[in-house]
């Protein structure tokens, strides 16, 4: 069994980028300041949406990606500062959807306020959302940059973003199809 990219992506970031305290496992380090996922009414939810926002890289590198689960379907869009290299859709169960709704409850997704970033370029970022169909119910963002987080997105957001990359079938495969264009 070999490693999947964007694991390895995730463990690189986590030891290039380390995570903030706030955003794995406390808000030490930033004051929770509203919206916890395993507050809402998960049921009301109908649209659940992961966005990994690349670094600051020439294009032939840059991949961003943005995942959203319906009640019936998981799509990914994978893009290169806003050129589309990858648009697919995979067909999910329900019992996929609650267990994504679980996990985002079970790693503590919840608003924050994390210090600024003081100006630093060339990081990551990562935002979830979550809609009920009428609007947004929930969203936030934390941007990883010279080993410090700041935004508002606090819990265990690789996890979380596991739980979305699950629902790609061959996540990997298809984020190396999309460098060899």
């Amino acid at each position: 069994m070999h490693a999947r990219p964007y694991r390895a992506l995730l463990a690189v970031t986590a030891l290039v980028l380390p995570i903030s305290a706030c955003s794995i496992m406390s808000a030490a380090g930033g004051e929770d300041s509203g919206t916890t996922v395993a507050s809402l009414d998960l049921t009301q939810v109908t649209d659940l949406v992961y966005e990994f926002m690349d670094s600051s890289v020439p294009p032939e590198h840059h991949r961003s990606y943005t995942i959203t689960v319906t009640a019936n379907q998981a799509s990914v869009v994978i893009d290169s500062y806003g050129d589309v290299l990858a648009d697919e859709q995979y067909d999910v169960t329900a019992e996929q959807v609650a267990d994504l709704k679980d996990s985002l409850a079970s790693n503590n997704i919840r608003n924050c306020t994390l210090p600024d970033d003081d100006g630093c370029a060339g990081g990551t970022g990562q935002a979830i959302t979550l809609s009920d169909g009428q609007g947004e119910v929930f969203g936030g963002t934390v941007y990883s940059c010279a080993n410090e987080d700041s935004g508002d997105l606090c819990g265990d957001v690789n996890s979380a973003a596991e739980a979305f990359l699950a629902l790609i079938p061959d996540f990997d495969a298809l984020l190396d199809s999309t460098r060899e264009q």
